[in-house]
């Protein structure tokens, strides 16, 4: 189990990994307007972590709080751009699916890329 901390605020929700040093974090916060939706804003791993599962840890957590509170969806949005394939090749492994493409949204050429997860059917 990694060592998590977490705080809330009435705008969502930071979660970090933290084992002496900072070793990864994530925000996300419920998208307004809405029931049961959430929104993944950011989840890192400093470099000297990554490709260890601490990441995937990291995001298990963040679905099992919602899960826990009975929240339905969980979103995040990526670039779409090549350097950006390994983020997107792990919200797949995590079991997120494509569910929209924003062309151009970045810049001309980058694509706005939207994952979504079902929590709680």
């Amino acid at each position: 189990m990694l060592p998590l901390l977490y705080k809330y605020y009435s705008s969502g929700i930071w979660l970090t990994d933290d084992e002496r040093d900072l070793v990864g974090v994530a925000y996300f916060a419920p998208e307004r307007m809405t029931e049961g939706t959430w929104n993944l804003y950011l989840i890192a791993i400093h470099p000297k972590y990554q490709k260890r599962g601490r990441g995937t840890a990291l995001l298990a957590q963040i679905e099992k709080m919602l899960v826990e509170r009975g929240e339905r969806i969980l979103l995040v949005e990526t670039s779409g751009l090549e350097s950006f394939k390994y983020v997107r090749d792990f919200y797949h492994k995590c079991g997120f699916e494509e569910e929209a493409r924003i062309r151009d949204f970045y810049q001309v050429g980058e694509d706005k890329i939207v994952f979504r997860k079902v929590l709680v059917t």
